[in-house]
């Protein structure tokens, strides 16, 4: 019965973890071995910052860990820390503040770039403002130019006409001077026909007497 209790004391003593993870020491190396004391074979060297599940913990100040490759052994417990080495800390924060200004200067960059597109849309409003004025001007000019076009040709009509009637009126006023001067003529011959008739006739009436 007391051999009973002894065993049962014995088992008390010796605390059956849950499993969790533990980190190694910020030291160079340490020895994982076979059994709870230094007289046992080293299983394996954990370097320092490794993360190792911590299996079972004893009274001796030694637990029981199973390493990331699946090898289990024991360590002194005082090796072990509920948080990373400080190394290890230092190196996630080191990268987590260049993820940080990394972001910084994506951001930067993408303001910088959000503020190039505003400026280029403001430019292309502008640029079509630009164009939509010109198209206007350019129809109001189309249309100028049509109506420019369109009296150009009513005056040219007009030209056309006043030379025409210029030119009929020429050749009324020379069809006129070529009657008046047929006329003449005409008037003339019958002149010289009738002078030598009516000079004879004078001559004998004033004979006469």
């Amino acid at each position: 019965m007391r051999l009973l209790f002894a065993i049962i004391a014995i088992l008390s003593f010796t605390c059956l973890a849950q499993a969790e993870t533990r980190y190694i020491v910020d030291q160079a190396k340490l020895p994982m071995r076979s059994g709870e004391g230094t007289g046992f074979k080293i299983i394996k060297m954990l370097p320092s910052g490794m993360a190792v599940e911590v299996l079972e913990q004893s009274q001796t100040g030694y637990s029981r860990v199973r390493a990331r490759d699946g090898k289990e052994g024991w360590i002194l417990s005082r090796y072990l820390m509920k948080t990373p080495a400080a190394r290890d800390r230092l190196q996630a924060f080191e990268k987590e503040l260049s993820q940080l200004s990394h972001l910084k200067q994506k951001n930067a960059a993408a303001d910088k770039e959000n503020r190039r597109l505003q400026a280029e849309n403001e430019n292309l409003k502008k640029e079509i403002q630009h164009i939509r004025k010109t198209a206007a001007n350019a129809v109001e000019v189309a249309e100028q130019n049509l109506a420019l076009k369109e009296e150009a040709a009513a005056a040219k009509q007009a030209l056309f006409d006043l030379e025409q009637q210029t030119v009929d009126i020429r050749s009324g006023a020379q069809q006129r001077w070529f009657l008046m001067g047929g006329g003449a003529i005409v008037a003339g011959v019958i002149l010289g026909l009738l002078l030598p008739y009516m000079g004879a006739r004078r001559k004998r009436r004033w004979g006469g007497y």
